[in-house]
């Protein structure tokens, strides 16, 4: 939001410190982002006389002009405009100028043989919009001419300084010049000069055809008036023209100078319909009830007043007349009911649109206005009838026109909006004021106190608020301008803690100061994530909004995206993973293994569902240095890739079994795995399917693991793997056995590891595979594994004797059970 302080000190009497002032808006929430002098546009530019033109020796189009700019001597200025003329008042930039808007230093120069001592300007050549060709006259825009050799920042209203502020969306006050006015006012203690509106209820109802409530809402309000008898040729006076013109807003027309005039006055944005063009579109004279409010077709047409098509569809709320689009609600009008210099007759439209209503419009053509940008920040309806009042008096006193008649839809009710303010509870949200911020020369105030009710009711009267006491406080009325964002009796608390400063109160620190602590899952988190990244993962962070190419058909969608690309949430991180291998790769990475905690969502029916995940995927290898390896890249095989994962699970202290998975569609259907803690199936590991790895351009060894946190987490912190038992460390040595077997393809090595701890029974103390093959030496439908076996007794050394009998029956059962042919 862009304001001119000359306006502002038109509505409200402060001293010329702009940069005090700067610091006290930011410091009361409206925060200056910057502050431009626009004197610096015409700096050494003045005011000059063409006494004489002669022709340029050498260019037809060229003139030596002798200027006269209160110096001793005329300068001698070579210019080429067709409209110089002799015994007219120009614009000179002198040798030194600099202008900002060209980036153009004014030298003394060589014109083709002649010397030019300077710049006979345009108003464009200074920054200044304008419809004119050529250089600025100032006899035909200006009765009383400033006198020669005085600066012309007056001239050209560039006597001003513009403060740009960034205004929240809870102040839809602060996007008008009145608004911040109010806030100067009590932020400096100053007088308030706005001009008077007219509340009064003196209009007629009609009922529009307003067949979308979703655009007027209870609160909201739609009013026409209806002004003829209007002269719109020519210009608007030049007070708001140069108003505009400082926050760089075009002037078109009078009328429409006048409705942006009002919008950036009051905050209410306005629209004319030229009436006559109505009445050609309907075909008769309109009537009030003509215009409504509806949904735009799918593959209907639009044209605005910017000229361009746009190509609505049933999320855009069109205002009509005769069912015919003429306006985007809130947005942008129509090229076939605009204002110009021939309109005599106008509608002027004063509405409140809902915001949600609005953003979905503006969204779906890709256009934002300064109209659009006030009704999504929200706008008090309670402001719309004076705002539209005093562009009808401006109007009719500006430009002749005689006011018929002003209508208001027949559901509008103005509602005045009193709010319950109590002196207890002030004290209990804000606490009390530093004992060092209060009146020093009162040496009995050496502690902290609260507020008292003579501090409080200049406050909310400043605000604009009508009080009456109450046994408990006051009750309050909130004025129309606040009446979108003062609603509650905290919003009032807040507004008295940010007019008197929050660092004027006292801070409030818990007593005894507790450092906090990390709960055993905040730990297991913390170390899990320690641990991959010790064993070479790098930890991500990717978007939970994606594009629906990203999802299935249970995805939540987002009700009001920005961008189809963030339309829903995901269902899955591994699209995204392999995105970022691929990235990583084709920039030259040999190796990318990454991790990332996050979340998944899931639409059932009518319930939602989260699922938090510990996700991550690997490529390549990752080494310090090729000693010892070929040169060529040395890809991860099945199991050192899941041994990778299962070296930075063992940090959680639990065990994971794996169980061959075949109906994932994304992985190798022979090299997946289902991962299951407890018993209970927690997620998948595999090498993703050769259609995917050529579709992401990846090699084929890459792998994708998803397992859900919580039953992780829960599993760990579970208190007999939380709490740490300790047993005496063995005094006896253990024996060892292998066992080597070839077996049909069918068992896996976990139900073999099974059937051989069961069977060794009671002095097996550990089993694990340490050898698997497969090649053409056995029968094709079976695999050759090793496993070694770790025998112990805690009390005694054991013999062959004690071991014997023990191994031969697990060799037995192995037999017995899957047929095993034993080789060792």
């Amino acid at each position: 939001m862009k304001v001119s302080v000359s306006w502002l000190k038109d509505l409200v009497e402060f001293n010329n410190d702009i940069d005090g002032l700067a610091e006290k808006l930011s410091m009361t929430g409206f925060e200056v982002e910057s502050l431009e002098d626009l004197s610096d546009q015409a700096k050494n530019v003045v005011v000059g006389f063409v006494d004489e033109i002669a022709p340029h020796p050498n260019a037809e189009k060229l003139k030596v002009c002798s200027v006269n700019v209160g110096l001793p001597k005329n300068l001698s200025i070579v210019c080429g405009a067709p409209n110089v003329k002799a015994g007219y008042h120009v614009l000179v930039a002198k040798v030194g100028a600099y202008l900002s808007s060209k980036s153009l230093k004014i030298k003394l120069s060589n014109l083709r043989g002649v010397e030019s001592e300077g710049m006979i300007c345009s108003l464009d050549e200074l920054g200044i919009e304008s419809s004119n060709e050529g250089i600025e006259i100032l006899e035909e825009n200006e009765a009383n001419i400033p006198p020669i050799g005085s600066n012309a920042v007056d001239y050209l209203g560039l006597n001003d300084t513009i403060i740009e502020l960034a205004i929240t969306a809870n102040r839809p006050d602060g996007m008008s010049i009145a608004g911040i006015a109010r806030e100067i006012s009590i932020i400096t203690n100053s007088k308030l000069i706005l001009p008077t509106l007219n509340f009064n209820n003196d209009f007629e109802t009609f009922q529009p055809q307003i067949k979308d409530k979703e655009t007027i809402g209870s609160d909201c309000i739609y009013s026409l008036t209806y002004i003829d008898n209007i002269t719109n040729t020519g210009k608007i006076n030049k007070s708001i023209f140069n108003k505009l013109k400082s926050i760089r807003q075009n002037c078109i027309n009078p009328i429409v100078d006048i409705t942006n005039f009002l919008m950036l006055e009051q905050g209410q944005p306005l629209h004319a319909f030229d009436a006559d063009l109505l009445d050609k579109i309907v075909g008769r004279k309109v009537l009030p009830n003509d215009f409504g409010i509806r949904n735009g077709k799918a593959g209907e047409l639009f044209i605005a007043l910017d000229k361009k098509e746009y190509k609505l569809n049933e999320n855009i709320k069109l205002i009509t007349c005769g069912n015919i689009p003429i306006a985007i609600a809130g947005v942008i009008g129509g090229n076939n009911s605009s204002v110009s210099a021939k309109t005599t007759r106008v509608w002027l439209e004063a509405a409140v649109f809902t915001p949600t209503s609005v953003r979905n419009s503006s969204r779906a053509i890709g256009l934002r206005t300064d109209a659009s940008s006030r009704y999504e920040k929200g706008i008090s309806s309670n402001m719309t009838t004076a705002v539209a009042k005093r562009a009808s008096q401006l109007i009719s006193l500006e430009l002749g026109g005689n006011i018929k008649s002003t209508y208001i839809n027949n559901e509008f009710i103005r509602k005045d909006i009193n709010v319950e303010l109590r002196i207890e509870k002030i004290n209990k949200v804000l606490g009390k004021l530093s004992c060092t911020n209060n009146n020093k020369s009162d040496k009995s105030s050496k502690t902290n106190r609260h507020l008292n009710k003579d501090e409080i009711e200049p406050l909310m009267r400043k605000l604009g608020c009508q009080l009456t006491n109450t046994s408990s406080g006051w009750n309050v009325q909130i004025p129309p301008y606040r009446s979108s964002d003062l609603t509650r009796e905290i919003d009032l608390i807040e507004e008295i803690a940010r007019l008197i400063g929050y660092d004027n109160f006292d801070s409030n620190m818990p007593y005894p100061l507790e450092p906090g602590v990390l709960t055993p899952a905040n730990l297991v988190e913390r170390n899990l994530r320690n641990s991959f990244i010790h064993n070479g993962f790098q930890e991500v962070v990717t978007s939970s909004l994606v594009g629906p190419d990203n999802t299935d058909g249970n995805a939540v969608l987002i009700k009001n995206p920005l961008l189809s690309e963030t339309s829903r949430l995901r269902t899955n991180v591994w699209d995204e993973h392999l995105k970022i291998l691929q990235r990583n790769v084709s920039f030259g990475a040999e190796g990318c293994w990454i991790f990332e905690i996050a979340k998944t969502y899931k639409k059932d029916k009518e319930s939602f569902f989260e699922t938090n995940l510990l996700a991550g995927s690997l490529t390549g290898n990752k080494r310090f240095s090729k000693w010892g390896s070929a040169s060529k890249q040395i890809s991860l095989d099945y199991f050192e890739a899941r041994g990778k994962l299962k070296q930075s699970l063992e940090v959680l202290g639990i065990e994971t079994i794996d169980k061959q998975l075949n109906d994932k569609e994304f992985l190798h259907p022979g090299r997946t795995s289902q991962l299951f803690v407890e018993g209970k199936s927690i997620g998948f590991f595999g090498q993703i399917h050769p259609s995917l790895s050529e579709e992401f351009d990846l090699i084929k060894e890459t792998y994708l693991f998803n397992l859900e946190l919580d039953p992780l987490i829960k599993a760990a912190t579970r208190k007999t793997n939380w709490t740490r038992v300790y047993k005496d460390y063995p005094t006896v040595p253990y024996m060892e056995r292998d066992i080597a077997l070839i077996h049909s393809r069918k068992y896996s090595s976990l139900e073999i590891i099974n059937l051989i701890k069961k069977s060794g029974r009671p002095l097996l103390e550990k089993v694990e595979l340490i050898d698997r093959y497969e090649g053409s030496t056995i029968p094709e439908d079976s695999v050759s594994q090793a496993f070694r076996i770790k025998y112990r007794d805690p009390k005694k050394t054991l013999v062959e004797e004690d071991i014997n009998p023990i191994h031969e029956k697990i060799r037995t059962t192995l037999k017995e059970k899957i047929n095993a042919d034993l080789r060792s």
